[in-house]
């Protein structure tokens, strides 16, 4: 009986490590994501209602996120430029409604524009979420995106 109960207690400990320190697989999302804009207005200041986004995962884990975005109505791929203390402060613990797993921070800059700000988040079901925004008032946008090919997206080397 000792040996039963040591066992599980053993795991029950365990399976409590591993909920608090948030091992979750997040190698799972590597790959293309291309969803469109909201079709809220509040949520597609600055983006036409057709506008969508593509993003290429290199990488995902709980320190950071490799990624390139293929940015609505513009050519190719720029990158993510991660916030790099972010990953280290309760920015990257920000939860969203809808059982999000991590939150990235950082920045994507297309040629010759201002940067956007550009919030990832991972979800349970993979599903994934982007927001850009662009000062004030000048772009907000919302992206819900799947696994898939973007048409006409080749992503990068």
């Amino acid at each position: 009986m000792t040996f039963l109960t040591s066992t599980g207690l053993r795991g029950g400990v365990l399976a409590l490590l591993l909920a608090v320190c948030g091992c979750e697989d997040l190698t799972q999302y590597t790959g293309l994501w291309t969803g469109n804009v909201s079709q809220d207005p509040a949520h597609q200041h600055g983006f036409g209602p057709e506008a969508a986004l593509t993003i290429d995962i290199g990488n995902a884990t709980r320190a950071g996120l490799e990624a390139r975005f293929d940015l609505p109505g513009r050519p190719g791929f720029v990158r993510f430029q991660a916030i790099r203390h972010a990953a280290d402060d309760a920015l990257a613990e920000v939860q969203l409604s809808g059982d999000s797993l991590r939150t990235y921070f950082g920045f994507v800059e297309p040629t010759g524009e201002a940067p956007f700000l550009a919030i990832v988040s991972l979800f349970s079901g993979f599903r994934v979420e982007a927001r850009l925004i662009r000062g004030a008032d000048d772009a907000y946008g919302v992206f819900t995106l799947d696994r898939g090919q973007a048409p006409d997206a080749t992503p990068p080397p």
